[in-house]
């Protein structure tokens, strides 16, 4: 005989027609993290982790934890990698 099975599996709601964080409308809107996931380097699970240990900017309004479009930006730009570019090669001294 095995345990009984759960009814369903909880997913994050995710709201419809979300402005971009990059648009003017966005830059204030509040995100949930499965909201921002779309948006960031990280699931929403990781969001939610990053917030939860505090090793990310986000706002709290007293029930919930959110991000702001300002804040989806700015972390995507803390984590993108920009392409290697190789140095100028010196000039080497010649003997006269």
């Amino acid at each position: 005989m095995t345990a009984p099975r759960a009814a369903h599996k909880r997913t994050p709601e995710i709201r419809e027609n979300l402005p971009a964080p990059t648009t003017p409308e966005g830059e204030l809107f509040h995100y949930t993290p499965y909201e921002a996931a779309q948006w960031s380097p990280f699931s929403g699970r990781t969001l939610a982790d990053l917030i939860a240990r505090r090793e990310i900017e986000y706002v709290f309004n007293g029930r919930d934890n959110y991000l702001t479009g300002l804040q989806i930006v700015a972390l995507s730009r803390r984590y993108t990698v920009a392409p290697f570019s190789k140095p100028a090669r010196a000039k080497t001294a010649t003997a006269a």
